[in-house]
């Protein structure tokens, strides 16, 4: 593992008791774009004057969420996206981009078999879709919300510098250490 880049540890510390995740520097907030189309989708065969509402949804970036949201820490949260770290934030782009896919071919088809009145399609596409999407946004919520436990790279070099040699501060202490 690389040494934590200073901007990173610098934001870490910035989102604390925010709620954007110290560990991955990404909010569970933004998932709300994806559950409101969700819910709405899912109420589509019972009620299908969602499909207004339901055509109004486009694919936001995770930065042009937080500009339109009424979140507390938008700005933070905009910003400190810029520096999660790559294992998390590649995984995140890619869980998106797949949700983006699922929603957009979803709702195009929903609105073709509203336009023909076809509840059975409806029922067919909605089978399809709701188990592919929950699966998508439940993967993307444990991306954002990693505890992934590491101890910092200079905490290991530390413990096994050289130049240290066998010393008694190498005990359990320094060890635990490691992984505070």
């Amino acid at each position: 593992m690389d040494t934590l880049s200073e901007e990173y540890k610098k934001y870490q510390k910035l989102v604390e008791g925010k709620n954007i995740n110290p560990q991955t520097l990404l909010a569970t907030d933004y998932l709300n774009h994806f559950n409101e189309i969700h819910m709405l989708i899912g109420m589509i065969a019972d009620m299908p004057e969602c499909l207004e509402d339901i055509l109004e949804w486009e694919a936001l970036s995770y930065q042009d969420h937080f500009k339109y949201s009424v979140f507390q820490d938008k700005d933070l949260a905009i910003e400190a996206y810029d520096h999660s770290p790559e294992r998390y934030k590649k995984p995140f782009e890619d869980c998106v981009a797949e949700m983006d896919e699922l929603l957009l071919s979803t709702i195009k088809n929903v609105e073709e078999a509203i336009k023909t009145e076809d509840k059975d399609y409806i029922a067919f596409i909605l089978d399809g879709y709701t188990p592919s999407m929950e699966r998508l946004i439940e993967q993307c919520s444990h991306i954002i919300n990693s505890t992934e436990t590491t101890a910092p790279q200079d905490n290991i070099d530390d413990f096994f510098d050289a130049d240290s040699g066998p010393s008694d501060t190498n005990d359990q202490s320094a060890i635990d250490d490691l992984f505070d």
